[in-house]
């Protein structure tokens, strides 16, 4: 009898240490996918406005933004004497500036984005697609979390459009990656210039537009 419930006791404690093991070795959450919006195509005539919050496929006129404008969070824009495109605050919009080149009244209710320079890869841009934490990863490296710069503009609000110097902005080119964020939401996002663009771009020979994607933390 003995016997017999030292065999139990040495089962259930056999049982329980297996238990544990198995809940220790048990497999964490997948990764999230993040927003992904491939081959968009901006130009300023008609899809110059775009929602980076997954309700979009394509970019829309202003006249469309208008009763949406607390969703547009991206603004493309196009400085014809440089021949530059880029990407603009929408919030920035709003003000007159030194240069009022971008001025849009309408825009008081968009939210603000913030555009950070990169030094990611294609292929670190793709991973971040089937895990949108890669994004907060990138973007908390101080190699990739630095505000885009400006002269005229507020830090972080424009990329790419009419030059700046001291501080010199930035452009778009292609296979480029840039940060952002929008700060109302507080979701973060990457931008791929792609390499696909039209004929002589960014020279607007056939066009002022220019083929980006985007994915951004759902």
């Amino acid at each position: 009898m003995k016997n017999n419930k030292t065999i139990l006791c040495s089962a259930i404690v056999i049982a329980l240490l297996m238990a544990a093991l198995f809940s220790g070795c048990k497999k964490t959450d997948s990764p999230v996918a993040a927003i992904v919006i491939e081959g968009l195509g901006f130009n300023t005539t008609s899809d110059a406005y775009f929602s980076t919050d997954g309700s979009m496929t394509k970019a829309v006129s202003e006249a469309e933004a208008m009763p949406i404008a607390a969703k547009i969070d991206f603004h493309y824009i196009f400085y014809f004497s440089d021949d530059e495109p880029g990407f603009i605050d929408p919030v920035a919009c709003l003000q007159h500036w030194y240069w009022d080149d971008y001025y849009t009244a309408w825009s008081s209710t968009c939210a603000e984005t913030r555009f950070y320079t990169t030094t990611l890869t294609k292929a670190q841009f793709d991973a971040a697609k089937t895990d949108q934490s890669k994004i907060g990863e990138y973007l908390n490296d101080a190699a990739n979390g630095t505000l885009a710069p400006h002269a005229i503009f507020p830090a972080g609000s424009c990329i790419g459009g009419r030059v700046s110097s001291s501080p010199a902005s930035v452009t778009l080119a292609k296979g480029k990656i840039f940060g952002f964020k929008n700060t109302t939401t507080g979701k973060r996002g990457l931008l791929y210039i792609r390499t696909d663009q039209g004929s002589y771009w960014p020279v607007p020979v056939t066009g002022n537009g220019t083929r980006v994607d985007i994915i951004r933390e759902k």
